[in-house]
């Protein structure tokens, strides 16, 4: 028998037997009392009024629930940090707006790529490895700052944030990290190391002036590591950032004055 006449045959049959279950309903419906028919209605319009407020209260959850899946994108894409849910080879299965800015890359573009492949050098992708395999082993929250490299090639200091999650489809789980741009704080913190240091080495050249010097009693120049005499002005400029200004105390002025006095005097 071919497979078409089968199928049709199967087909006749189940008509047949939807016909008799019919035929069966309309007997007794044809048995029923106009109390009965009455009492049917009126259960029926009951059963009907309510299939129609369950359908509202549906329909009302359905638009609280969509509501709510839009506040949840908003604040997942807008947030003021970057999203990045990596699976266990390291590849991008999700990533929020932010995160895409911050790599200057689409979100459509990132997915199932490396997250690895954005980083500086291969010491930030040795720092992150070593990130990931600590979340995944502890399966507790790690951090870590690694540059990540943008579209265009610019670097930036970001601090990684990172938790494992399990998933559904996958044994290993996934984890979630959190990108946040730390550039503007990693440049604050070398202007203060760069501070600190200019202050040591003032402080250590002010500490080698407060040691014993050599000096003329005379003449008061001062006798530098070379072993030639220098005017104290020039010493204390060749090391220090000092700089000179010249003039006369008074002291001076009344015994300078007082020479030219005598000077003319005997001329």
């Amino acid at each position: 028998m071919k497979r078409s006449d089968s199928k049709k045959k199967s087909l006749t049959a189940f008509r047949s037997k939807a016909e008799k279950k019919l035929k069966e309903q309309m007997e007794r419906l044809e048995k029923l009392s106009t109390l009965d028919v009455r009492d049917l209605v009126h259960e029926l319009g009951t059963h009907q009024i309510e299939l129609e407020m369950q359908n509202e209260e549906l329909r009302r959850a359905q638009e609280e629930l969509e509501a709510s899946r839009s506040r949840y994108v908003e604040l997942y894409d807008f947030a003021p940090v970057g999203y990045f849910t990596t699976d266990a080879r390291g590849l991008i299965r999700e990533v929020n707006l932010t995160g895409a800015q911050l790599l200057g890359i689409e979100k459509g573009s990132l997915l199932n790529k490396s997250f690895a492949g954005f980083l500086a050098d291969a010491g930030d992708r040795s720092i992150y490895h070593a990130h990931r395999k600590d979340t995944f082993r502890t399966r507790a929250p790690h951090t870590c700052e690694v540059r990540l490299k943008r579209r265009d090639g610019a670097l930036f200091f970001s601090q990684l944030q990172s938790a494992a999650v399990e998933h559904f489809d996958d044994k290993t789980g996934h984890i979630h990290t959190t990108v946040v741009d730390i550039t503007e704080r990693k440049q604050l913190e070398e202007g203060r190391e760069k501070l600190l240091h200019e202050l040591q080495d003032a402080f250590a050249k002010i500490k080698k002036l407060k040691e014993l010097l050599p000096i003329c009693s005379y003449c008061k120049k001062i006798r530098n590591d070379a072993g030639y005499w220098q005017r104290v002005e020039w010493y204390i400029t060749e090391h220090t950032d000092t700089m000179f200004t010249h003039g006369i105390c008074p002291e001076c002025y009344e015994k300078v004055k007082e020479e030219m006095s005598q000077f003319r005097k005997k001329s």
